[in-house]
């Protein structure tokens, strides 16, 4: 009789408390899995700003004004031709100028 009313609360205690450890446990394993996984790293430019100003020069054909790099790893660059200033993207992996023939970014120059 004792070991009857035993197994009943020990079922009884199983049920009550399944729900509370079971989110506890699969937080954990998610936890887990996501320390196992590789954090992506920022891209870290291989191409020196003063690299990335002459290729932004050279891109568009004018005289580089200012060179800043972007939050993705990239730089850009101003460059001044005939007057205008254009805003050119420097790749900071390749340093490949990826929108110097565009048009859409040029300003005058204030005089």
């Amino acid at each position: 009789m004792f070991s009857k009313s035993a197994s009943l609360i020990v079922a009884v205690a199983t049920l009550v408390l399944a729900p509370v450890l079971t989110p506890a446990a699969s937080a954990q394993s998610r936890d887990e899995r996501q320390q196992t996984q590789p954090q992506p790293q920022p891209r870290q430019p291989r191409v020196s700003p003063d690299e990335a100003r002459r290729r932004g020069g050279e891109a568009v054909g004018g005289r580089p004004i200012d060179t800043r790099p972007r939050g993705d790893g990239d730089y850009s660059v101003l460059v001044e031709r005939d007057g205008r200033v254009r805003e050119v993207v420097v790749d900071g992996q390749t340093g490949r100028a990826r929108d110097g023939g565009s048009n859409n970014n040029q300003r005058r120059r204030p005089d």
